[in-house]
C-alpha cells in the first residue's frame, strides 16, 4: 500500500544490486512484453536467487527478479518454493540472457509460454 491507502500499481519488482547493462537488458525484456516493472536497490549485496524470492514476495504481480552485484539474474514466482534452474543465469548474465529472463518474467505474468534460456 502506498501512502493514503492507495494500492501499489501492478508491476514486477526488480531488486537490483547494480545499475548497468544487465539491469537495462532485464527491464527491456519486461517492457517489450508490455508489463510494468519497478526497480529497487537492496540495502546489502545478496545473491540473485535470494533477491528474486524477496522481490516475488513483495511484488503486486507475485513475480520478482533479482540481479546481484556480479550480474547474476534470477526470476521467481511467489507460489514456487524455490527458483527454477531454467530461470537463473549461470554466473554473470550477458545482455542476451538478461533480456530473455526479463521476457520470461513478464511472460509468467501474462500467462504465455516462456522463451527459455539457450542451454
Amino acid at each position: 500500500m502506498r501512502e493514503g491507502g492507495q494500492p501499489d500499481k501492478p508491476a514486477i519488482l526488480v531488486l537490483s544490486c547494480a545499475d548497468g547493462p544487465v539491469e537495462r537488458a532485464v527491464l527491456a525484456g519486461i517492457e517489450e512484453e508490455g508489463v510494468p516493472a519497478v526497480v529497487e536497490r537492496p540495502r546489502r549485496p545478496v545473491a540473485a536467487p535470494e533477491l528474486a524470492v524477496a522481490a516475488a514476495g513483495r511484488s503486486s504481480l507475485s513475480v520478482g527478479v533479482g540481479i546481484d552485484a556480479d550480474g547474476g539474474v534470477c526470476v521467481q514466482h511467489d507460489k514456487l518454493p524455490a527458483p527454477l534452474p531454467e530461470l537463473v543465469s549461470t554466473g554473470p548474465a550477458d545482455a542476451a540472457v538478461a533480456r530473455v529472463l526479463g521476457h520470461d518474467a513478464a511472460r509468467i505474468v501474462v500467462g504465455i509460454p516462456l522463451l527459455g534460456l539457450p542451454r
